[in-house]
Protein backbone atom coordinates (compact mmCIF):
# COMPACT_ATOMS: atom_id res chain seq x y z
CA UNK A 1 0.00 0.00 0.00
CA UNK A 2 1.85 3.40 -0.88
CA UNK A 3 1.50 5.55 1.95
CA UNK A 4 1.40 9.00 0.20
CA UNK A 5 -2.11 9.47 0.06
CA UNK A 6 -2.09 9.33 4.27
CA UNK A 7 0.76 11.47 5.24
CA UNK A 8 0.87 15.28 5.76
CA UNK A 9 4.13 17.76 4.97
CA UNK A 10 5.66 18.18 8.14
CA UNK A 11 8.96 17.90 9.48
CA UNK A 12 11.45 19.02 11.98
CA UNK A 13 14.10 19.15 14.49
CA UNK A 14 17.46 19.44 15.76
CA UNK A 15 17.98 15.74 16.84
CA UNK A 16 15.28 13.77 15.85
CA UNK A 17 12.75 14.28 12.70
CA UNK A 18 9.24 14.60 11.98
CA UNK A 19 7.60 15.14 8.66
CA UNK A 20 4.93 13.96 6.13
CA UNK A 21 3.57 14.55 3.08
CA UNK A 22 0.42 15.29 0.83
CA UNK A 23 -1.19 13.99 -2.21
CA UNK A 24 0.50 14.86 -5.62
CA UNK A 25 -0.52 17.88 -7.49
CA UNK A 26 0.29 19.10 -11.50
CA UNK A 27 1.68 22.08 -11.53
CA UNK A 28 1.63 23.86 -15.17
CA UNK A 29 5.27 23.06 -16.06
CA UNK A 30 5.62 19.63 -14.62
CA UNK A 31 4.18 17.33 -12.41
CA UNK A 32 5.20 17.56 -8.49
CA UNK A 33 4.65 15.82 -5.66
CA UNK A 34 4.48 17.02 -2.33
CA UNK A 35 4.74 13.62 -1.35
CA UNK A 36 7.06 11.37 -2.94
CA UNK A 37 5.55 8.60 -4.93
CA UNK A 38 7.11 5.28 -5.98
CA UNK A 39 8.48 6.27 -9.32
CA UNK A 40 7.82 3.37 -12.37
CA UNK A 41 11.28 1.65 -13.30
CA UNK A 42 13.92 1.98 -12.96
CA UNK A 43 12.68 1.48 -9.69
CA UNK A 44 13.37 -1.95 -9.33
CA UNK A 45 14.26 -2.97 -5.54
CA UNK A 46 16.16 -6.31 -4.95
CA UNK A 47 14.51 -9.20 -2.74
CA UNK A 48 15.52 -8.69 0.95
CA UNK A 49 14.83 -11.58 3.67
CA UNK A 50 16.65 -11.94 6.35
CA UNK A 51 15.35 -12.33 9.80
CA UNK A 52 17.49 -10.27 11.55
CA UNK A 53 15.97 -9.34 15.18
CA UNK A 54 15.49 -12.39 17.93
CA UNK A 55 11.85 -11.49 18.97
CA UNK A 56 11.31 -15.48 20.78
CA UNK A 57 11.23 -15.00 24.64
CA UNK A 58 12.12 -18.52 25.32
CA UNK A 59 14.68 -18.85 27.82
CA UNK A 60 16.28 -21.74 26.17
CA UNK A 61 19.97 -21.44 25.72
CA UNK A 62 19.63 -17.69 25.14
CA UNK A 63 20.20 -14.37 26.92
CA UNK A 64 18.75 -12.87 29.91
CA UNK A 65 17.00 -10.39 27.34
CA UNK A 66 15.23 -10.50 24.10
CA UNK A 67 13.64 -7.97 21.63
CA UNK A 68 10.22 -7.27 21.14
CA UNK A 69 8.43 -5.44 18.37
CA UNK A 70 4.69 -3.90 19.80
CA UNK A 71 2.33 -0.57 18.97
CA UNK A 72 2.84 2.34 21.07
CA UNK A 73 -0.81 2.38 23.20
CA UNK A 74 -1.62 5.95 22.23
CA UNK A 75 -0.40 6.26 19.46
CA UNK A 76 -2.15 3.32 17.77
CA UNK A 77 -5.76 4.75 17.14
CA UNK A 78 -7.49 5.47 13.82
CA UNK A 79 -5.93 8.66 12.91
CA UNK A 80 -2.47 8.14 11.29
CA UNK A 81 0.88 8.18 13.13
CA UNK A 82 3.55 9.15 11.97
CA UNK A 83 6.69 10.12 13.73
CA UNK A 84 8.21 10.60 17.30
CA UNK A 85 10.88 13.11 18.08
CA UNK A 86 12.52 13.32 21.47
CA UNK A 87 13.92 17.16 21.98
CA UNK A 88 15.71 15.85 25.16
CA UNK A 89 17.81 12.92 26.05
CA UNK A 90 15.35 11.08 27.46
CA UNK A 91 11.47 10.14 27.01
CA UNK A 92 10.38 11.80 29.09
CA UNK A 93 8.96 14.50 26.98
CA UNK A 94 8.46 14.12 23.44
CA UNK A 95 5.90 15.45 20.35
CA UNK A 96 4.24 13.31 17.46
CA UNK A 97 2.77 14.11 14.33
CA UNK A 98 -0.41 13.01 13.39
CA UNK A 99 -3.00 13.45 11.04
CA UNK A 100 -7.10 13.07 11.77
CA UNK A 101 -9.01 11.30 9.53
CA UNK A 102 -12.65 12.46 8.56
CA UNK A 103 -11.90 14.87 5.90
CA UNK A 104 -9.44 16.85 7.92
CA UNK A 105 -5.97 17.08 5.91
CA UNK A 106 -3.35 18.69 7.93
CA UNK A 107 -1.01 16.97 9.87
CA UNK A 108 -0.78 18.51 13.91
CA UNK A 109 2.41 18.21 16.46
CA UNK A 110 1.41 16.84 19.63
CA UNK A 111 3.26 16.99 23.06
CA UNK A 112 3.16 13.38 24.11
CA UNK A 113 3.94 12.25 27.30
CA UNK A 114 5.45 8.41 27.89
CA UNK A 115 4.37 6.34 30.93
CA UNK A 116 5.98 3.49 29.18
CA UNK A 117 7.98 2.98 26.43
CA UNK A 118 4.52 1.19 24.71
CA UNK A 119 2.19 3.56 26.29
CA UNK A 120 1.81 7.38 25.74
CA UNK A 121 -0.45 10.11 25.69
CA UNK A 122 -0.72 12.96 23.23
CA UNK A 123 -1.91 15.89 24.47
CA UNK A 124 -3.84 19.29 22.84
CA UNK A 125 -1.59 20.01 19.07
CA UNK A 126 0.16 23.02 19.00
CA UNK A 127 -1.24 25.48 17.22
CA UNK A 128 1.08 27.26 14.60
CA UNK A 129 0.69 30.14 12.02
CA UNK A 130 -1.07 29.66 8.60
CA UNK A 131 2.15 29.77 6.87
CA UNK A 132 1.68 25.81 6.02
CA UNK A 133 -0.46 23.23 6.05
CA UNK A 134 1.60 21.11 8.11
CA UNK A 135 4.53 20.85 10.87
CA UNK A 136 6.33 18.34 13.47
CA UNK A 137 9.14 17.72 15.04
CA UNK A 138 11.51 19.31 17.61
CA UNK A 139 14.37 20.20 19.53
CA UNK A 140 16.00 22.16 22.25
CA UNK A 141 18.15 24.86 21.66
CA UNK A 142 17.23 27.05 25.27
CA UNK A 143 16.02 27.26 28.63
CA UNK A 144 12.94 29.02 27.44
CA UNK A 145 12.09 27.77 24.40
CA UNK A 146 12.11 25.19 21.74
CA UNK A 147 13.59 26.03 18.03
CA UNK A 148 11.43 23.73 15.64
CA UNK A 149 13.16 22.85 12.27
CA UNK A 150 10.19 21.77 9.91
CA UNK A 151 8.91 22.00 5.91
CA UNK A 152 6.02 24.46 4.67
CA UNK A 153 4.81 25.80 1.71
CA UNK A 154 4.86 29.86 1.85
CA UNK A 155 1.67 31.88 1.01
CA UNK A 156 2.15 33.09 -2.45
CA UNK A 157 4.42 29.92 -4.09
CA UNK A 158 3.73 27.17 -6.06
CA UNK A 159 1.84 23.93 -5.10
CA UNK A 160 4.28 21.66 -4.13
CA UNK A 161 7.13 24.08 -3.59
CA UNK A 162 7.84 23.02 -0.07
CA UNK A 163 10.81 24.40 1.96
CA UNK A 164 12.56 24.28 5.52
CA UNK A 165 11.49 26.68 8.28
CA UNK A 166 12.47 27.38 12.08
CA UNK A 167 10.47 28.52 14.12
CA UNK A 168 10.08 29.03 18.32
CA UNK A 169 7.90 26.83 20.18
CA UNK A 170 7.09 27.88 23.60
CA UNK A 171 4.15 28.05 25.72
CA UNK A 172 1.91 25.38 22.69
CA UNK A 173 2.18 27.97 20.19
CA UNK A 174 4.35 28.51 17.42
CA UNK A 175 6.18 31.99 16.54
CA UNK A 176 8.64 33.72 14.29
CA UNK A 177 8.65 31.26 12.02
CA UNK A 178 11.54 31.86 8.78
CA UNK A 179 12.55 30.28 5.51
CA UNK A 180 15.67 28.39 6.20
CA UNK A 181 17.97 30.41 3.43
CA UNK A 182 19.47 26.47 2.57
CA UNK A 183 15.99 26.22 0.68
CA UNK A 184 16.51 28.50 -2.27
CA UNK A 185 14.72 25.95 -5.33
CA UNK A 186 11.66 25.41 -6.10
CA UNK A 187 11.48 21.88 -4.86
CA UNK A 188 9.72 19.47 -2.55
CA UNK A 189 12.24 19.48 0.81
CA UNK A 190 11.10 17.88 4.08
CA UNK A 191 11.63 16.19 6.90
CA UNK A 192 15.15 18.20 8.18
CA UNK A 193 17.06 15.72 10.65
CA UNK A 194 20.15 17.32 12.65
CA UNK A 195 23.06 15.78 14.66
CA UNK A 196 23.46 15.83 18.01
CA UNK A 197 25.83 18.64 18.31
CA UNK A 198 24.12 20.71 15.72
CA UNK A 199 26.81 20.47 12.66
CA UNK A 200 25.19 18.37 10.58
CA UNK A 201 21.57 18.82 9.02
CA UNK A 202 19.89 15.70 6.58
CA UNK A 203 16.55 16.00 5.16
CA UNK A 204 14.46 14.70 2.24
CA UNK A 205 14.29 16.44 -1.21
CA UNK A 206 13.09 15.74 -4.85
CA UNK A 207 15.46 18.02 -6.35
CA UNK A 208 17.33 18.49 -9.61
CA UNK A 209 19.69 16.27 -10.28
CA UNK A 210 19.37 13.29 -7.62
CA UNK A 211 19.56 9.70 -8.62
CA UNK A 212 15.45 8.81 -8.89
CA UNK A 213 12.54 9.47 -6.75
CA UNK A 214 13.56 11.69 -3.77
CA UNK A 215 16.57 11.21 -2.19
CA UNK A 216 18.45 12.29 1.39
CA UNK A 217 21.16 15.55 1.09
CA UNK A 218 22.71 16.73 3.70
CA UNK A 219 24.39 19.93 4.59
CA UNK A 220 27.25 20.93 7.62
CA UNK A 221 27.22 24.00 9.36
CA UNK A 222 30.22 26.01 9.56
CA UNK A 223 32.11 27.78 11.86
CA UNK A 224 30.59 31.33 10.85
CA UNK A 225 27.19 29.81 11.58
CA UNK A 226 26.26 29.73 8.06
CA UNK A 227 24.64 26.10 6.13
CA UNK A 228 26.72 24.71 2.97
CA UNK A 229 25.17 23.86 -0.18
CA UNK A 230 23.31 21.00 0.41
CA UNK A 231 25.00 17.63 -1.39
CA UNK A 232 23.19 14.10 -2.20
CA UNK A 233 24.69 11.52 0.69
CA UNK A 234 25.49 9.44 -2.69
CA UNK A 235 24.57 5.90 -4.00
CA UNK A 236 24.77 4.13 -0.80
CA UNK A 237 22.37 5.93 1.25
CA UNK A 238 20.10 7.20 -2.18
CA UNK A 239 18.83 4.86 -5.39
CA UNK A 240 16.82 5.36 -8.19
CA UNK A 241 13.55 4.47 -5.81
CA UNK A 242 12.62 6.89 -3.18
CA UNK A 243 14.39 7.88 0.60
CA UNK A 244 12.61 9.69 3.22
CA UNK A 245 12.74 10.45 6.91
CA UNK A 246 16.03 10.87 8.07
CA UNK A 247 17.06 10.66 11.26
CA UNK A 248 20.84 10.79 13.01
CA UNK A 249 21.74 8.30 16.20
CA UNK A 250 22.66 9.81 19.35
CA UNK A 251 25.80 8.88 19.40
CA UNK A 252 26.08 10.33 15.89
CA UNK A 253 27.67 7.37 14.37
CA UNK A 254 24.86 6.17 12.27
CA UNK A 255 21.92 7.69 9.78
CA UNK A 256 18.51 5.81 9.90
CA UNK A 257 16.23 6.36 6.84
CA UNK A 258 13.89 4.37 5.28
CA UNK A 259 13.40 3.77 1.50
CA UNK A 260 11.38 1.52 -1.00
CA UNK A 261 15.03 0.92 -3.03
CA UNK A 262 17.73 -0.92 -2.71
CA UNK A 263 17.17 -4.38 -1.25
CA UNK A 264 13.98 -4.36 0.53
CA UNK A 265 11.33 -6.93 2.36
CA UNK A 266 8.06 -4.83 0.80
CA UNK A 267 6.90 -1.05 0.40
CA UNK A 268 9.53 1.11 2.48
CA UNK A 269 11.97 -0.69 4.71
CA UNK A 270 14.29 1.00 7.58
CA UNK A 271 17.85 1.05 6.94
CA UNK A 272 20.62 2.41 8.43
CA UNK A 273 24.46 3.77 6.83
CA UNK A 274 27.50 4.08 9.03
CA UNK A 275 28.52 8.02 9.69
CA UNK A 276 32.59 8.87 10.02
CA UNK A 277 33.39 12.81 10.09
CA UNK A 278 31.78 14.45 7.20
CA UNK A 279 31.16 11.50 5.09
CA UNK A 280 28.53 8.38 4.91
CA UNK A 281 28.95 4.77 4.07
CA UNK A 282 26.83 2.25 2.24
CA UNK A 283 23.15 1.70 3.72
CA UNK A 284 22.08 -1.58 5.60
CA UNK A 285 18.36 -2.97 5.65
CA UNK A 286 17.57 -3.31 9.31
CA UNK A 287 15.62 -6.80 8.21
CA UNK A 288 12.58 -8.47 9.33
CA UNK A 289 10.92 -8.18 12.01
CA UNK A 290 11.26 -4.33 11.82
CA UNK A 291 10.30 -4.56 7.91
CA UNK A 292 7.42 -6.16 6.43
CA UNK A 293 5.82 -5.84 3.31
CA UNK A 294 4.21 -2.59 3.96
CA UNK A 295 5.50 0.53 4.64
CA UNK A 296 8.12 1.35 7.57
CA UNK A 297 9.21 4.89 8.08
CA UNK A 298 10.92 7.96 10.56
CA UNK A 299 12.65 5.66 12.46
CA UNK A 300 13.75 7.58 15.64
CA UNK A 301 15.09 7.70 19.18
CA UNK A 302 16.12 9.18 22.42
CA UNK A 303 19.26 10.61 22.42
CA UNK A 304 20.62 8.92 25.37
CA UNK A 305 19.50 5.71 23.99
CA UNK A 306 20.39 3.13 21.31
CA UNK A 307 18.60 2.71 18.26
CA UNK A 308 19.70 -1.40 18.37
CA UNK A 309 17.74 -1.82 22.07
CA UNK A 310 15.42 1.27 21.47
CA UNK A 311 13.75 2.43 18.35
CA UNK A 312 10.57 3.76 17.21
CA UNK A 313 8.89 4.16 13.88
CA UNK A 314 5.62 4.41 11.79
CA UNK A 315 3.92 1.55 9.70
CA UNK A 316 1.01 0.46 8.14
CA UNK A 317 1.27 -3.25 8.39
CA UNK A 318 -1.19 -6.02 9.06
CA UNK A 319 -3.26 -4.81 12.76
CA UNK A 320 -2.31 -1.33 12.07
CA UNK A 321 -5.21 1.28 11.59
CA UNK A 322 -3.87 3.07 8.66
CA UNK A 323 -0.32 4.20 10.11
CA UNK A 324 0.39 3.63 13.55
CA UNK A 325 3.34 4.38 15.83
CA UNK A 326 5.66 0.87 16.71
CA UNK A 327 8.34 0.21 19.38
CA UNK A 328 11.44 -2.08 19.05
CA UNK A 329 12.79 -2.69 22.86
CA UNK A 330 14.72 -4.73 25.35
CA UNK A 331 12.87 -6.96 27.82
CA UNK A 332 13.91 -9.45 30.51
CA UNK A 333 13.02 -13.02 29.61
CA UNK A 334 10.51 -14.96 31.62
CA UNK A 335 12.17 -16.62 34.31
CA UNK A 336 15.25 -14.58 34.35
CA UNK A 337 17.40 -16.81 32.26
CA UNK A 338 21.33 -16.05 32.09
CA UNK A 339 21.99 -18.71 29.65
CA UNK A 340 24.58 -17.61 26.27
CA UNK A 341 23.40 -16.70 22.98
CA UNK A 342 22.62 -19.60 21.09
CA UNK A 343 26.16 -20.43 19.41
CA UNK A 344 26.64 -22.22 15.76
CA UNK A 345 29.35 -23.41 13.82
CA UNK A 346 30.86 -21.99 11.10
CA UNK A 347 32.84 -24.02 8.38
CA UNK A 348 33.85 -23.81 5.22
CA UNK A 349 37.08 -24.56 2.81
CA UNK A 350 39.63 -22.53 1.27
CA UNK A 351 40.44 -22.73 -2.22
CA UNK A 352 42.24 -21.09 -4.82
CA UNK A 353 40.30 -19.48 -8.07
CA UNK A 354 41.24 -22.74 -9.91
CA UNK A 355 39.22 -25.08 -7.33
CA UNK A 356 42.07 -26.15 -5.75
CA UNK A 357 41.97 -26.48 -1.69
CA UNK A 358 44.73 -24.06 0.23
CA UNK A 359 46.31 -25.94 2.92
CA UNK A 360 47.99 -24.06 5.93
CA UNK A 361 45.75 -20.98 5.32
CA UNK A 362 45.33 -18.53 8.04
CA UNK A 363 41.63 -18.15 8.66
CA UNK A 364 40.75 -14.85 10.70
CA UNK A 365 37.49 -14.02 12.33
CA UNK A 366 36.17 -10.44 13.26
CA UNK A 367 32.83 -9.71 14.69
CA UNK A 368 31.03 -6.61 13.93
CA UNK A 369 27.85 -4.46 14.84
CA UNK A 370 29.56 -3.87 17.54
CA UNK A 371 33.66 -5.07 16.65
CA UNK A 372 34.07 -8.17 19.44
CA UNK A 373 36.72 -10.66 19.88
CA UNK A 374 39.64 -11.48 16.93
CA UNK A 375 39.79 -15.42 16.27
CA UNK A 376 41.92 -17.08 13.82
CA UNK A 377 42.67 -21.00 12.90
CA UNK A 378 45.30 -22.42 10.15
CA UNK A 379 43.18 -25.01 7.39
CA UNK A 380 43.78 -28.56 7.30
CA UNK A 381 45.10 -30.17 4.16
CA UNK A 382 41.70 -30.39 2.81
CA UNK A 383 41.47 -26.37 2.97
CA UNK A 384 38.79 -26.71 5.78
CA UNK A 385 38.22 -24.54 8.79
CA UNK A 386 35.73 -23.86 11.58
CA UNK A 387 34.90 -21.10 14.00
CA UNK A 388 32.27 -21.18 17.02
CA UNK A 389 30.16 -17.90 16.26
CA UNK A 390 26.70 -16.60 17.67
CA UNK A 391 23.60 -16.04 15.72
CA UNK A 392 22.11 -12.86 14.38
CA UNK A 393 25.64 -11.40 14.10
CA UNK A 394 28.30 -10.34 11.63
CA UNK A 395 31.59 -11.18 11.28
CA UNK A 396 34.64 -10.58 8.70
CA UNK A 397 36.53 -13.43 7.72
CA UNK A 398 40.10 -12.90 6.64
CA UNK A 399 42.08 -15.81 4.91
CA UNK A 400 45.27 -16.30 3.21
CA UNK A 401 48.48 -18.54 2.75
CA UNK A 402 52.06 -17.86 2.19
CA UNK A 403 51.40 -19.67 -1.19
CA UNK A 404 48.23 -16.91 -1.87
CA UNK A 405 47.27 -13.67 -1.62
CA UNK A 406 44.10 -13.03 0.95
CA UNK A 407 40.45 -11.72 0.73
CA UNK A 408 38.18 -10.49 2.95
CA UNK A 409 33.99 -12.22 3.06
CA UNK A 410 31.37 -10.81 5.09
CA UNK A 411 29.38 -13.12 6.69
CA UNK A 412 26.04 -12.89 8.42
CA UNK A 413 25.11 -15.24 10.60
CA UNK A 414 20.94 -15.92 10.95
CA UNK A 415 19.20 -16.63 13.86
CA UNK A 416 19.30 -20.46 14.21
CA UNK A 417 15.87 -22.12 13.93
CA UNK A 418 17.39 -25.15 15.24
CA UNK A 419 20.26 -24.85 12.74
CA UNK A 420 23.75 -25.77 14.26
CA UNK A 421 26.22 -25.33 11.42
CA UNK A 422 26.45 -22.03 8.60
CA UNK A 423 29.03 -22.68 5.67
CA UNK A 424 30.71 -20.26 4.35
CA UNK A 425 33.57 -21.36 1.24
CA UNK A 426 36.07 -18.65 0.69
CA UNK A 427 37.84 -18.05 -3.03
CA UNK A 428 41.30 -16.53 -3.20
CA UNK A 429 41.96 -14.66 -6.11
CA UNK A 430 45.18 -13.48 -8.34
CA UNK A 431 44.42 -10.32 -7.32
CA UNK A 432 43.51 -8.11 -4.28
CA UNK A 433 41.68 -4.75 -5.59
CA UNK A 434 41.97 -2.15 -3.08
CA UNK A 435 38.40 -0.19 -3.89
CA UNK A 436 39.88 3.11 -1.70
CA UNK A 437 37.84 6.01 -3.11
CA UNK A 438 39.47 9.12 -4.08
CA UNK A 439 37.85 12.70 -4.79
CA UNK A 440 38.43 13.71 -8.39
CA UNK A 441 42.22 13.97 -9.36
CA UNK A 442 43.40 13.48 -5.82
CA UNK A 443 45.48 10.79 -4.75
CA UNK A 444 46.34 11.24 -0.73
CA UNK A 445 42.99 12.14 0.54
CA UNK A 446 40.58 9.15 0.08
CA UNK A 447 37.27 9.42 1.28
CA UNK A 448 36.32 7.60 4.46
CA UNK A 449 34.53 4.70 3.06
CA UNK A 450 35.80 1.81 0.37
CA UNK A 451 33.63 0.62 -2.05
CA UNK A 452 32.42 -2.94 -3.17
CA UNK A 453 32.33 -4.25 -6.77
CA UNK A 454 29.68 -2.32 -8.08
CA UNK A 455 31.03 0.77 -7.46
CA UNK A 456 28.90 1.32 -4.15
CA UNK A 457 30.28 2.56 -0.87
CA UNK A 458 29.92 0.27 2.07
CA UNK A 459 30.09 0.58 5.56
CA UNK A 460 34.19 -0.78 5.36
CA UNK A 461 36.56 2.09 6.10
CA UNK A 462 39.71 2.49 4.66
CA UNK A 463 42.05 2.52 7.17
CA UNK A 464 40.60 -0.99 7.78
CA UNK A 465 41.27 -2.32 4.68
CA UNK A 466 44.80 -1.15 4.71
CA UNK A 467 45.25 -2.61 7.90
CA UNK A 468 43.96 -6.02 7.56
CA UNK A 469 46.57 -6.32 4.37
CA UNK A 470 49.17 -4.97 6.05
CA UNK A 471 48.23 -7.64 8.44
CA UNK A 472 49.26 -10.45 6.11
CA UNK A 473 52.01 -8.83 4.08
CA UNK A 474 54.17 -8.09 7.48
CA UNK A 475 54.64 -11.86 7.32
CA UNK A 476 56.93 -11.48 4.85
CA UNK A 477 60.39 -10.44 3.59
CA UNK A 478 62.51 -9.85 0.53
CA UNK A 479 64.28 -13.42 1.37
CA UNK A 480 60.89 -15.07 2.45
CA UNK A 481 60.37 -14.89 -1.28
CA UNK A 482 57.06 -12.51 -1.23
CA UNK A 483 57.10 -9.85 -4.12
CA UNK A 484 54.02 -8.04 -4.36
CA UNK A 485 53.43 -5.66 -6.95
CA UNK A 486 50.71 -2.23 -6.46
CA UNK A 487 49.11 -1.12 -9.88
CA UNK A 488 47.50 1.84 -10.02
CA UNK A 489 44.28 2.53 -12.50
CA UNK A 490 42.46 5.82 -13.50
CA UNK A 491 39.11 6.81 -15.41
CA UNK A 492 39.44 8.06 -18.77
CA UNK A 493 38.91 11.69 -17.74
CA UNK A 494 42.20 13.49 -18.54
CA UNK A 495 45.27 13.59 -20.77
CA UNK A 496 47.53 9.78 -20.76
CA UNK A 497 50.30 11.64 -19.33
CA UNK A 498 48.08 12.94 -16.15
CA UNK A 499 46.45 9.54 -15.89
CA UNK A 500 49.68 7.92 -15.35
CA UNK A 501 50.88 9.70 -12.73
CA UNK A 502 47.81 10.28 -10.61
CA UNK A 503 47.95 5.97 -11.06
CA UNK A 504 51.36 6.50 -9.99
CA UNK A 505 50.52 8.65 -7.25
CA UNK A 506 47.52 6.49 -5.98
CA UNK A 507 49.41 3.27 -5.89
CA UNK A 508 52.27 4.94 -4.17
CA UNK A 509 49.71 5.86 -1.33
CA UNK A 510 48.80 2.81 -0.96
CA UNK A 511 52.51 1.62 -0.65
CA UNK A 512 53.16 4.37 1.95
CA UNK A 513 50.07 3.47 3.95
CA UNK A 514 51.17 -0.58 4.05
CA UNK A 515 54.93 0.31 4.99
CA UNK A 516 53.55 2.79 7.93
CA UNK A 517 51.94 -0.30 9.19
CA UNK A 518 55.15 -2.59 9.37
CA UNK A 519 54.83 -4.04 5.81
CA UNK A 520 58.44 -4.43 4.70
CA UNK A 521 59.26 -1.81 1.24
CA UNK A 522 61.36 -4.42 -0.16
CA UNK A 523 58.55 -6.56 -1.31
CA UNK A 524 56.63 -3.56 -2.55
CA UNK A 525 57.07 -2.82 -6.03
CA UNK A 526 54.81 0.39 -7.84
CA UNK A 527 53.51 0.76 -11.35
CA UNK A 528 50.78 2.51 -13.20
CA UNK A 529 48.31 1.54 -16.00
CA UNK A 530 46.83 4.92 -16.18
CA UNK A 531 43.52 4.16 -17.77
CA UNK A 532 44.80 2.21 -20.24
CA UNK A 533 43.24 -1.26 -18.73
CA UNK A 534 39.84 -0.39 -17.85
CA UNK A 535 37.17 -2.71 -16.85
CA UNK A 536 34.12 -3.77 -18.78
CA UNK A 537 31.33 -2.09 -18.48
CA UNK A 538 27.66 -3.87 -17.28
CA UNK A 539 24.84 -3.31 -18.60
CA UNK A 540 23.04 0.26 -17.59
CA UNK A 541 25.53 1.18 -15.48
CA UNK A 542 25.89 4.45 -14.51
CA UNK A 543 28.97 6.45 -15.55
CA UNK A 544 29.58 8.00 -12.38
CA UNK A 545 29.69 4.31 -10.80
CA UNK A 546 31.41 3.07 -13.74
CA UNK A 547 34.56 5.81 -13.15
CA UNK A 548 34.52 5.16 -9.61
CA UNK A 549 35.16 1.06 -10.28
CA UNK A 550 37.65 2.16 -12.19
CA UNK A 551 39.67 4.16 -9.75
CA UNK A 552 41.78 1.10 -8.61
CA UNK A 553 44.88 0.01 -6.78
CA UNK A 554 45.66 -4.10 -7.61
CA UNK A 555 47.95 -5.78 -5.60
CA UNK A 556 49.46 -8.47 -7.41
CA UNK A 557 52.00 -11.45 -6.36
CA UNK A 558 54.69 -12.12 -8.68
Amino acid sequence: MRFIDYIGTLSLLLALSVSGCVPSVRMPERARLECPEPPPPPCLPGKFAEVTIDTSSGASGRSSHYLTISQVQGLNGPDDEYAVAFPSAGAGGALATIRPKGGRTHDQLHPVSFRRVNQAVAEENISAPAIASSYGGAARTSSRSDTLLFAARQSGTVSGDYDLFSGDYSGGALTSVARQPISGLVAWEAQPAISRDGRTLYFAADRAGGMGGTDIYVSHRGADGRWSTPANAGPGVNSACDELSPFVSGDGQWLYFSSSGHETVGGYDLFRAPIAGDQIGGGENLGAPINTIADEIFPSAPADASPDTLLYYSSNQRGSQGFDIYVLNRLKRPGGSKGAPQTLTLNGTVRTSDGKPVDSAKVTLEQRDPPGDVDSTITNSDGKYKFQVEEGKRYDVTAGSDSTLFVRDEVRVPLSDGRRTVTHDIVISDTVTFRVNFPFNNATDPYEFTLDERGMPTDLQWVRMIDRAADFLKGFSRGSGGRFLLVGHTDPVGTDPFNLDLGRRRAEFIRSELVKRGVSPSILEVRTEGEARPLPARDGELEDLYHARLRRVELIRH
